[in-house]
């Protein structure tokens, strides 16, 4: 589970964070951001069409490209169509840079939370093997995980 930070650390939590942090921070964390110029774990996608040029100039090996779910709730049917296409695009995109795929919920309450099930069917929707998905992201995230904390105890 991701979350922002809120000043207490949580157990089995991986914070999102706008930045790197400065101190020590001896928790789980990603740098998550929207901006191409800035140092981050993930880099969240909201229109691959608008960014893909940039991404082929600036994108980083091993850069977690996010796309989140939640905005396709209020779509329309063709608009959902396209959403499927912009993901199956994403994925190629992310196979051909060395970069990981991310889908998320974009669930800001427990309300907006999707089921692992649904996360499957998309994945399936879009030709990816749920399975391999998941594999592929629990050893991305563990190879970031550990760099982030590693950085965190060397600044104490």
């Amino acid at each position: 589970m991701g979350s922002p930070f809120n000043g207490k650390p949580q157990e089995d939590v991986i914070y999102r964070l706008g930045k790197a942090p400065t101190n020590a921070f001896n928790y789980p964390y990603l740098v998550v951001s929207e901006n191409l110029s800035e140092p981050a774990d993930i880099l969240t996608i909201r229109d691959f069409s608008k960014v893909k040029k940039e991404l082929k100039k600036k994108l980083k090996k091993g850069t977690g490209l996010e796309i989140i779910i939640n905005p396709a709730r209020k779509m329309d049917s063709v608009s959902v169509g396209r959403w499927f296409s912009t993901l199956t695009e994403l994925y190629k995109f992310c196979h051909w840079s060395h970069c990981q795929f991310i889908i998320s919920s974009g669930a800001t309450s427990t309300y907006e939370m999707i089921s692992g099930h649904c996360f499957d069917a998309i994945l399936k929707t879009v030709g990816i093997e749920p399975q391999k998905y998941w594999c592929n992201l629990t050893k991305w995230l563990e190879q970031r995980l550990v760099r982030n904390v590693s950085y965190a105890q060397e600044a104490t």
